[in-house]
């Protein structure tokens, strides 16, 4: 069963609503069980995260209460330097046997003490009986309080009835400390091993399948395409992926082009987002899709005809059919 969602703005996780054929619950619903609140931005759902996450589920169990992970529909910085919208950052969290995700509007909350966000939130809303964050955790008006006030104020004020986990900082194998800012820039440059062992898991992407040109199916090669927007990408170019399909438990291998068409004209500003989707014929109009991006197989390059385009879409996935065989037929491995 999938975990359940609460939150106002309902349309930030419609993708993956419908990816898990769920809906959104009351937040009444969570003041009929004793509950750990896990605070953060969770961007990625990195290893680190990861770590949290654990250590919160399974003092849940011993206890018998209910986990919530509590964060943002959106952050006070842009957009375009998320790695993981709201559907995604609920897909990966959903991996971790989480009962529910508030996800608040900060403008809300953004000018609430660190007082007042503890018993407006935590207490009223949420019914907390332990927290769970990480080290550098902020709450309050500008960033006012950190987790020594925090537990100064659960001290003082609630006796320390209510318990705060500190999560510290967790190192990859050359002692840095793994962070969502690193992760962006590995992903930026396309270095999604490196940044795969910083997440735990592939780069994803997830997104509604909507109408393009029908170019690829025209030049025989049909493709599903995405708005891609608003988060931080990989270079321009050419990746070997898994996708998964809403209604369907299988896992297909497909070539996914991140681009603006250079060989063709087009009047649009957007990036294209097109999969060809291996051995699979089927109408996805209008389901979401989740992409894993494993590597990059080639540089997006301007060509002189659509016959070379065709020549280079046919190389492209010749190539990375050779590099399933070599690492990837194993997809459970190597997610």
């Amino acid at each position: 069963m999938s975990m359940k969602i609460i939150t106002k703005k309902e349309k930030e996780v419609e993708e993956f609503l419908k990816f898990e054929n769920t809906s959104c619950v009351n937040e009444e619903e969570l003041k009929q069980s004793k509950n750990i609140v896990i605070l953060g931005n969770f961007d990625g759902v990195h290893r680190g995260h990861a770590k949290l996450l654990e250590r919160a589920v399974k003092k849940a169990r011993e206890k018998g209460y209910k986990t919530i992970v509590y964060t943002f529909c959106e952050y006070p910085q842009k957009k375009e330097s998320r790695i993981t919208t709201p559907s995604e950052k609920c897909q990966l969290i959903n991996n971790f046997n989480i009962d529910y995700v508030y996800m608040d509007n900060f403008e809300d909350v953004k000018n609430f003490s660190p007082e007042e966000f503890i018993e407006k939130i935590l207490i009223q809303k949420l019914n907390v009986r332990e927290i769970y964050c990480g080290f550098n955790f902020t709450l309050g008006k500008g960033k006012s309080g950190n987790v020594r006030i925090m537990e100064n104020i659960l001290r003082e004020k609630y006796n320390n009835s209510i318990v705060l986990n500190i999560q510290p900082s967790i190192l990859d194998d050359e002692n840095e400390i793994i962070s969502s800012t690193r992760i962006r820039k590995y992903i930026q440059k396309s270095d999604l091993s490196k940044a795969k062992e910083l997440l735990g898991h592939n780069f994803i992407i997830m997104g509604e399948v909507v109408h393009g040109k029908k170019l690829g199916r025209t030049l025989g090669f049909p493709t599903a395409n995405l708005t891609f927007e608003n988060r931080i990408y990989p270079e321009l170019g050419v990746y070997g992926v898994y996708v998964h399909i809403e209604g369907d438990s299988n896992i297909y291998h497909g070539i996914m082009n991140i681009g603006k068409n250079p060989t063709v004209k087009s009047d649009s500003l957007l990036l294209n987002v097109e999969t060809n989707i291996f051995d699979f014929e089927q109408d996805i109009y209008g389901k979401i899709i989740l992409i894993e991006v494993l590597e990059k197989v080639g540089k997006e390059k301007k060509l002189n005809s659509l016959e070379e385009l065709i020549q280079k879409i046919s190389d492209n996935v010749s190539n990375w059919r050779k590099r399933i065989d070599e690492k990837y037929h194993n997809k459970n491995k190597n997610r």
